[in-house]
């Protein structure tokens, strides 16, 4: 591959299109600054500007990578250093993951399921070993293996001989890409260039993820009667046939040698799974295996792992932890009871992330028995709200279950169910009706008294924006839903004719 044989100007474009979209849902990503100070609100203030000398560079093959920013932060008891870069680098960077990744995509092994395009995904990959395991009646034999530190650990020499393959060594495009496998970063007042890894939480580190395990990926593929699924550094590998597993084993600890990295021992797991019990001799016997944060159980059914129904718990928990002081004003147990309801579904059916992580997980489970023990929780959760007495059984002689669904206590094997039959409508949609919500509330910037010689008010966003701003109302970001505007109802402005 070549530069000019990859780049167009309308991935560039496509590419800012996406960065731009970060801010609808997590808008604390837009706020990050690199080495320039600037987020990403500074750079889309000249956006079409700045994508204009970003396309010049680029086309003229002068572009480089200034350093990134090195943060320690600690994910789910994990130290992790995230890279942030200033927000033209993390562009190009996201236009190199899109246009390589597309341009590998039948390169890559189709059991590999992260970082790619068009079709593949943790969706994909979970509906495909949940068939497998629906289909086989036969014991299966099972290996498990996740990889040490993986990000940190890449071998640069090794990863940039695999790239120097695919990409013409002497080209613009091999340039830019060693800038990113070696790439430089400060921390501490110092600047430092990396000498093994890659840049932890840039798009173009999960392309090199991808590319550094194909070695590993074409190893596994080539055994016969061998089922092989990898997401990201998780691997999951079954067949009903020993020997066949047992050379799967050693093929990934030879190859996995030869990368330089370990297998984390703490993850490793060799099983037999059966409906009816089985042995084999260095598999243990297991009637399910918990992988991507689901169990997989011989009989075809999927469970959520037990970290999984701790996190449906606590969203609600936290939901009602954020409304104990309304609930402590209330004083009758039935209107405790109906608040909590309510304030559950709103957690469960309106908030984006809630309705993101639940439905997601219940579109996986098939088990509704587990489900239920869940919707029991729920129900024991209002009733220790309502009556102040902890969990206990005896609450549902006072409340029963019955009557709380009648108050309209939310169920999950109800709304899994929904989901099944199409019936709930995607994350994106619940935020696009919020934001209509939002939006219809006829709210308006509320006029100061008019004084002599002053102009009249317009009713133009943009004079809007340019009155507060000489009149000192908004905040040095300059945006009107961060400013500081007094804000009221429609029915207090005075009509214009």
């Amino acid at each position: 591959m070549r530069w000019r044989d990859v780049y167009r100007e309308a991935e560039l474009y496509k590419a800012a299109v996406r960065i731009y979209t970060k801010p609808l849902f997590s808008w604390r990503k837009a706020l990050f600054a690199s080495t320039d100070k600037r987020d990403l609100y500074d750079f889309a203030r000249s956006g079409l500007h700045n994508l204009a000398d970003i396309h010049r560079a680029l086309t003229r093959e002068s572009f480089s990578s200034r350093p990134a920013v090195a943060l320690h932060r600690t994910f789910r008891g994990k130290r992790r250093t995230l890279y942030i870069y200033p927000w033209e680098e993390r562009l190009v960077d996201l236009l190199l993951y899109r246009v390589l990744s597309a341009r590998l995509q039948q390169w890559f092994s189709p059991n590999c399921y992260a970082y790619r395009l068009r079709g593949f995904g943790l969706d994909r990959c979970q509906r495909g070993i949940a068939k497998l395991f629906a289909a086989t009646e036969t014991p299966l034999y099972a290996v498990k293996r996740d990889i040490a530190n993986y990000f940190p650990s890449v071998n640069h020499g090794l990863l940039l001989a695999q790239l120097a393959e695919l990409i013409e060594p002497e080209d613009y495009l091999f340039r830019l890409i060693d800038e990113r496998v070696r790439f430089p970063y400060e921390e501490e007042g110092q600047t430092l260039r990396a000498e093994q890894g890659i840049a932890f939480g840039t798009p173009v580190a999960c392309f090199f993820a991808n590319v550094y395990l194909t070695l590993l990926d074409r190893r596994i593929d080539s055994l016969p009667g061998l089922r092989y699924f990898r997401y990201a550094d998780d691997l999951l590998l079954l067949s009903s046939n020993r020997e066949t597993m047992e050379a799967a084993t050693d093929r990934i600890q030879e190859a996995l040698g030869e990368l330089h990295l370990q297998s984390k021992a703490s993850h490793e797991e060799n099983l037999i799974l059966s409906r009816y019990g089985a042995s084999a001799i260095h598999f243990a016997s297991a009637s399910h295996i918990r992988h991507l944060g689901l169990e997989f159980c011989a009989d075809g059914s999927v469970r959520l792992s037990r970290d999984k129904c701790r996190k449906i718990c606590n969203i609600f928990r936290y939901a009602f932890r954020r409304k104990r002081a309304k609930l402590a004003r209330i004083h009758d147990p039935r209107k405790r009871a109906e608040f909590a309801i309510a304030t559950a579904r709103h957690a469960l059916e309106q908030s984006v992330r809630n309705v993101a992580v639940v439905d997601y997980y219940l579109k996986h489970a098939s088990d509704e028995d587990q489900l239920r023990l869940l919707d029991r929780w729920l129900a024991e959760e209002v009733l220790s709200l309502a009556f102040k007495g902890g969990h206990r059984k005896s609450h549902f002689r006072l409340m029963s279950f019955r009557s709380l669904r009648a108050m309209g206590l939310p169920s999950l094997v109800h709304r899994r169910r929904q989901i099944r039959h199409g019936q709930i409508a995607a994350p994106f949609f619940v935020w696009k009706s919020y934001q209509t919500q939002k939006s219809s509330r006829e709210m308006a910037a509320r006029l100061r008294p008019q004084t002599a010689g002053a102009t009249a008010f317009s009713p133009s966003p943009e004079a809007v924006t340019i009155q507060a701003s000489q009149e000192g109302l908004v905040g040095e970001r300059r945006h009107l839903s961060r400013g500081l505007i007094e804000v009221g109802k429609s029915e207090d402005l005075p009509t214009f004719p």
